[in-house]
């Protein structure tokens, strides 16, 4: 409801109207002309000269200038009490010298003189002093009367004493109305401006009142706005997630399918290439061409086995683990990711991190955000990597599949690197989609499916020029939570045994060497098998297991294992291909020596295990 307004009732019609009981200027006029007569009449005609003739004209020509002025002066002007004042003050001193020059002064005349000056201080409306007047004028006359009984004689002066007396009455009585008006005038306008007064302050208040229910509307306004603003991101958010979801999924059926098909020809290229390659001598024009061949299937093979890991419904192995190890396990490979030029911060907040996870695929999501992020600041920059325990749907977290898993682990990676621009956004988790020249391959859409896989959210906040910001939200174990860790006693290293890691592909090289060290092995990496070479000719000690591809550039598996075996003769070699057993058997290589691609690490630690112990 609307606040009103009450106004207090005032009469300002008072205000408006002409002044109540103004004398008008025609009685002004007429008053003075019939005083103006009478003295003249005295002055000029009377029986005896009161003073000089010329005296006498003066006074009568002053007397019709007065008449003038009468009908010359403003309207303003004749209402003035002042001025009323002043003409009868000036009659009046005419009337009394008069009288007396004329010799008719008398106490009678005195003693009715002051009568009307009482009458007309004591009554308030003209019509009386008018009546009271005329009785007094009329006593008056009993009184003149009775002195020319006396005398026996009645003079013109006596005679003109009762009109003048009654035109002064008159006169007085005017005046005393006027200024009776101005008074009562003056006193409704006081009213009236305190009216105004309550009028204006209770004008405020309500304005003070409406003000303060604009603002709170206004703010009632502005937190709905902010409140549907929120609910359509929300809205848009979900939308995104769910067409993100939808997008994957169809792209995980068809490159599963896609992956098995292809999968069986490169294992016919495979293995037809090695029956061709041994019937040839390496000195064979064709040898080379059919080598070309089996490499590059070999690589085909591995990109297949990658694609299809794309599948949404792929199988994790999970166990339950604190990110909070996860991270202190990683954080020493995350930095010999980065150069010196790149600075790195790594914050763990306290509280319950507890997830149930693939350990894996996890360390695997963390990798590439962190390569992506060193590619975007090739100058210089700074990463930093967050984990902090959030309420989902209150610190900003997004509601996951369980909704009664209300809390959640956050993991956030941030750069302040190039950015990325909407349209990229938008495709920064297709298959093989990149911006450089290098790395293209399958890094964010592994990352978007491990996290999906997970029952989790991504979310990526960037601009051009101003950072990225990736957040990974994970459904967190609340209440009493018993770690569950595989059995890593039997694969891990039972002394100081060396590997020597040679990888190309850097992802996997790093992966790779933190789960080895994890389990506490020796390791030396090597990016190429130039660079294995340098390292074992620059290690004193032992090698006890060299991993590397089979087909790597510049060198294969097999050759880098005989140059190493003449530095280290009780050295065993596990070799990484991509080809399955079929194929591979027709390359004459022991199945005991192979790791498919892709592999996971806990299977490359048995595969290690395994060597050394044989």
């Amino acid at each position: 409801m609307h606040p009103t307004l009450t106004l207090p009732d005032a009469p300002l019609s008072h205000i408006t109207e002409d002044h109540v009981g103004a004398v008008s200027r025609g009685r002004y006029v007429i008053l003075q002309a019939l005083i103006g007569i009478m003295l003249g009449y005295q002055l000029l005609f009377g029986p005896e000269p009161i003073v000089t003739r010329l005296t006498s004209e003066f006074i009568v020509g002053g007397l019709l200038v007065l008449i003038g002025c009468l009908l010359a002066v403003p309207s303003s002007m004749l209402q003035a009490a002042w001025f009323s004042g002043s003409l009868i003050t000036v009659d009046t001193a005419l009337v009394t010298g008069t009288m007396y020059l004329s010799g008719h002064a008398r106490s009678e005349l005195y003693l009715a003189y002051f009568l009307l000056m009482l009458i007309a201080a004591s009554l308030r409306r003209l019509s009386h002093v008018i009546a009271f007047s005329l009785l007094l004028c009329a006593g008056y006359g009993v009184v003149l009367y009775q002195s020319v009984v006396q005398t026996g004689a009645l003079s013109v002066g006596q005679l003109m004493s009762v009109p003048v007396l009654l035109v002064m009455a008159i006169f007085y009585g005017m005046a005393l109305e006027t200024i009776g008006s101005e008074r009562q005038q003056k006193t409704q306008l006081l009213y009236n401006i305190e009216a105004l007064k309550k009028t204006e302050q209770s004008l405020q208040a309500s304005r003070e009142q409406l003000e303060i229910r604009i603002k709170g509307l206004k703010d009632d306004l502005s937190k709905a706005n902010a409140l549907v603003h929120q609910e359509k991101c929300e809205r848009q958010g979900l939308e995104r997630q769910l067409f993100e979801a939808q997008k994957m999924e169809a792209v995980g059926r068809i490159t599963s399918g896609l992956a098995s098909e292809f999968s069986h020809l490169f294992s016919v290229i495979g293995k037809q290439t090695g029956v061709v390659l041994s019937h040839l001598l390496p000195e064979d024009p064709l040898y080379a061409p059919v080598d070309e061949i089996f490499r590059t299937g070999e690589h085909a093979a591995v990109l297949t086995a990658q694609l299809a890991t794309l599948d949404l419904q792929h199988r994790q192995f999970r166990h339950v683990i604190s990110m909070r190890t996860v991270m202190e396990d990683l954080s020493a490979t995350i930095r010999g990711l980065l150069p010196e030029r790149i600075q790195c911060q790594i914050a763990i907040e306290p509280g319950p991190l507890d997830v149930e996870v693939d350990r894996e695929g996890i360390e695997q999501v963390l990798l590439s955000l962190a390569l992506n992020a060193r590619d975007a600041m090739p100058q210089a920059g700074r990463l930093t990597i967050g984990v902090s325990p959030i309420q989902a749907g209150v610190d900003g977290g997004p509601l996951l599949g369980d909704q009664s898993r209300s809390s959640t682990v956050r993991i956030e990676v941030c750069d302040t690197g190039s950015g990325m621009t909407k349209d990229t956004q938008s495709r920064m988790f297709e298959p093989f989609f990149s911006t450089k020249e290098t790395n293209v391959g399958l890094g964010l859409t592994s990352v978007y499916g491990i996290v999906k896989q997970h029952g989790g959210h991504v979310d990526v906040a960037s601009l051009p020029g101003q950072g990225t910001t990736v957040r990974i939200y994970l459904p967190a174990l609340t209440g009493v939570v018993t770690a569950t860790h595989p059995a890593e006693y039997s694969v891990a290293a039972k002394g100081q045994e060396t590997i020597l890691l040679v990888e190309p592909h850097e992802m996997e090289r790093k992966l790779a060497l933190s789960t080895l060290k994890r389990h506490r092995y020796q390791v030396l990496e090597a990016s190429s098998p130039v660079e294995a070479i340098m390292l074992a000719r620059q290690y004193v000690g032992a090698v006890h297991v060299t991993v590397s591809g089979l087909l790597m550039p510049e060198i294969s598996g097999r050759e880098l294992a005989k140059r190493l075996l003449k530095q280290y003769p009780t050295m065993k070699a596990l070799f990484v291909t991509g080809y399955d057993d079929e194929a591979i058997i027709s390359h004459r290589i022991n199945r005991r020596f192979l790791l498919r691609r892709p592999y996971r690490q806990r299977g490359l630690v048995e595969k290690v295990r395994e060597l050394i112990d044989a």
